[in-house]
């Protein structure tokens, strides 16, 4: 029964933080959406997932230490009807979120397999295998998380010149080096509604924060801009897959207006904001953990 009473608690209280905080995530994400739009990829990703973060972080370090720490084993208290309604809607939702994981990863692993029959295999330098498609998808496109892969089309490889390609590929490649379907997957495990414009800017930062890793001087920031403007141009059909990022997107005006006005020094700004977030969140951990456990120190 004790064992029983901790699973049902923590499933509560899980769900109880994990929806006030998505709530106030949404809201926050609808009010200022044009502001959080100008903001780095990172920070939307952080945004985003700080329900689930929080909530699992809260739930494994506090609430379940506590409760084994602090409630009597001896006493045989009942469930409690609120708090078992409570566990089955974090079930649900928990439920819900999987299932919406597992159809992007199969509808994905489809998608991917219609597009690699007859593929072959091309030699580059990119660090991701890289293959020649004859199919009808996005020009250029990486899929999969734990074996990703970018796809040219192959009207993309007679279009584009060869400094067009690298800086392509490049841009594919800092997608998987940023984890970016990965992030994907984690928006569908971690469902709430009205988290779609939210997930909409980090996408939309997302491009352009791959556009600054693709380029490192004006002359790849207009080859990079070049092969955009020649793809857009072909109207591939759409192909749908949740777990892929193609190189074109909904923000094709503003990303060609940054890379038309690239500075280097915007770049390296970038960088410094990535450490000072990344710094500011571990020291809230620290401070979380130090202010809870303190009195049993």
């Amino acid at each position: 029964m004790f064992e029983a009473r901790c699973i049902v608690t923590s499933l509560a209280y899980f769900f109880l933080l994990y929806s006030s905080l998505s709530a106030l995530v949404c809201l926050v994400g609808n009010l200022f959406n044009y502001r959080l739009r100008k903001r780095s990829a990172n920070l939307l990703f952080a945004l985003r997932i700080m329900p689930l973060a929080v909530s699992v972080s809260v739930t494994l370090g506090i609430i379940v230490p506590s409760f084994l720490l602090l409630e009597p084993r001896s006493i045989d208290e009942s469930l409690g009807g609120i708090f078992v309604t409570l566990g089955l809607c974090c079930l649900s939702l928990f439920f819900w979120g999987l299932s919406r994981a597992l159809i992007a990863q199969m509808t994905t692993s489809k998608a991917l397999a219609a597009w690699l029959s007859g593929a072959s295999q091309i030699e580059m330098s990119a660090r991701v295998p890289v293959f020649r498609t004859y199919r009808d998808l996005p020009p250029v496109t990486v899929s999969g998380i734990w074996k990703p892969r970018i796809l040219v089309s192959e009207a993309a490889l007679g279009l584009l010149t060869p400094a067009e390609l690298r800086t392509a590929l490049r841009h594919e490649t800092a997608h998987v080096r940023y984890f970016d379907n990965l992030r994907k997957l984690l928006f569908r495990f971690s469902a709430f509604p009205g988290m779609a414009r939210l997930e909409a800017a980090w996408s939309e930062a997302a491009e352009m924060a791959a556009d600054d890793a693709a380029v490192s001087s004006f002359t790849d920031a207009l080859d990079l801009a070049s092969a955009l403007i020649k793809l857009s141009k072909l109207n591939p059909i759409q192909v749908s897959a949740d777990l892929t990022t193609a190189l074109l997107s909904d923000s094709l005006s503003l990303r060609l207006e940054r890379l038309f006005a690239w500075d280097k020094k915007r770049k390296s700004e970038g960088r410094s904001k990535k450490r000072f977030y990344t710094l500011l969140v571990a020291l809230t951990a620290i401070l979380c953990l130090v202010s809870t456990y303190a009195d049993l120190l």
